[in-house]
């Protein structure tokens, strides 16, 4: 798996050298959630990516969860790839639509649950200079699909889910709310 990561990391950076006209960027988003019965999430995503052109943005992602409440704990990791569609602006303020495929590997009471999902979410974004973008990813609004593998420790079968996502409670007290930020070169 790191041949893997290292190896697209390379093409990345390989192919956006031999194209003067991509620009690429690094960065990536945090989240946290938390309530009154002690119930706690945080996540991280860094991701790598470049500008196809004004509209399309590519890259890879990685992600890392924990959530903890008082009979649960639980750490959470992925790799995956994304897309961004630049869809409107309005002056430095952009509304885009990032498309996610990923593996996610759940790790709880000493085993490990896999699952395979795609998504997209709207995301908005902030140009604070050429070189610097803030952006919110709005996990809230988003539709999704995910197939789960079996794990007959957990007591996981084979299993598709899919969904759609307009939660507006305690939007800012959530781990579904991730703000990030990138690097542009």
């Amino acid at each position: 798996m790191k041949k893997i990561a290292l190896t697209s990391l390379m093409v990345l950076f390989a192919v956006s050298s031999a194209n003067a006209a991509t620009n690429y960027f690094v960065g990536g988003s945090a989240g946290f959630g938390f309530n009154d019965d002690h119930d706690n999430a945080v996540s991280i995503a860094p991701e790598l990516g470049w500008k196809v052109d004004s509209k399309w943005d590519l890259g890879l992602m990685g992600a890392y969860g924990y959530d903890r409440d008082s009979s649960y704990h639980a750490s959470e990791y992925g790799i995956g790839a994304f897309a961004r569609y630049h869809a409107a602006q309005f002056g430095d303020f952009e509304l885009l639509f990032k498309g996610t495929v990923m593996a996610d590997f759940e790790h709880y009471n000493g085993e490990t649950a896999s699952s395979i999902e795609a998504g997209i979410i709207p995301m908005v974004t902030y140009n604070l200079s050429e070189s610097f973008t803030l952006y919110a990813n709005l996990n809230f609004l988003g539709v999704y699909a995910g197939y789960e593998f079996k794990n007959k420790d957990l007591g996981i079968d084979n299993s598709w889910e899919f969904g759609a996502g307009i939660d507006s409670d305690d939007v800012l007290n959530t781990s579904d709310f991730q703000i990030g930020f990138n690097y542009n070169f």
